[in-house]
């Protein structure tokens, strides 16, 4: 058993690829290669959890306030980006490792003649997106009216709703979208039916973000090659 001090990898990424079951997912594999080279020394625990509760958990962090004596230093967060809402003081008090780059693709049906160009193309279509995600360039059109937004749970089930012509598109992370076309049956059976917009809505680097006290973390994380702790493939 594991005796050395208790690393959470806190993430709110509870979808494929980064959770594919119980237990199972790139996080989880993350945890693994982690363990592995940290020999003893931490023992990396996977924690699951919306980002609003990461938010409070962090929330000292975030606001700027840390490091201090009442701050928690023992966490990772794997699969962000620094724009993504982590950082509101004056200063970034983090550290940053890339892992790999992502981006959110468009989809919709083959025969439909949308085509996505920008936010503006949305214009008079219907839109799934994922109940308490933001999209840049996009909120503010459906805020207006122009886009008809219909947020579900899953990523999977707005492809379902493309796939009966619920809606016009849906918008996911390109690394959802070829896991579902790979693993998923019914999404891999009707693949033909979907059109994957060439220009994607925005273009990103997942990271590892961790305290800016942890060098030591740091430093181990950088002793392993990167496609051991991101075994993935993108069709780009």
């Amino acid at each position: 058993m594991a005796t050395g001090e208790t690393i959470l990898i806190y993430s709110y990424h509870n979808h494929p690829p980064f959770v594919t079951g119980s237990y199972t997912g790139l996080t989880y594999d993350l945890a693994d290669a982690l363990n592995k080279q940290a020999a003893g020394r931490y023992n990396f625990q996977v924690s699951i959890v919306p980002r609003s509760r990461l938010n409070y958990y962090l929330k000292n962090w975030i606001d700027g306030k840390c490091p201090n004596d009442v701050c928690e230093q023992n966490w990772i967060v794997p699969w962000v980006n620094p724009n993504w809402g982590f950082i509101r003081g004056d200063r970034d008090n983090y550290l940053w490792h890339p892992l790999f780059t992502d981006s959110n693709v468009i989809v919709s049906l083959v025969t439909d003649s949308f085509i996505y160009n920008n936010p503006e193309s949305l214009k008079g279509r219907v839109l799934a997106g994922m109940r308490g995600h933001r999209y840049v360039g996009i909120d503010e059109l459906v805020t207006s009216g122009d886009i008809t937004r219909i947020d579900g749970n899953r990523e999977r089930d707005n492809i379902m709703k493309v796939l009966v012509n619920r809606v016009t598109a849906t918008l996911l992370p390109n690394s959802t979208m070829q896991y579902l076309l790979e693993n998923d049956k019914e999404i891999k059976a009707k693949a033909e039916q979907l059109k994957l917009g060439d220009e994607k809505h925005q273009i990103y680097v997942r990271h590892l973000m961790l305290p800016e006290t942890r060098t030591d973390l740091m430093q181990l994380i950088e002793n392993i090659p990167v496609q051991q702790l991101v075994n993935i493939k993108l069709n780009n």
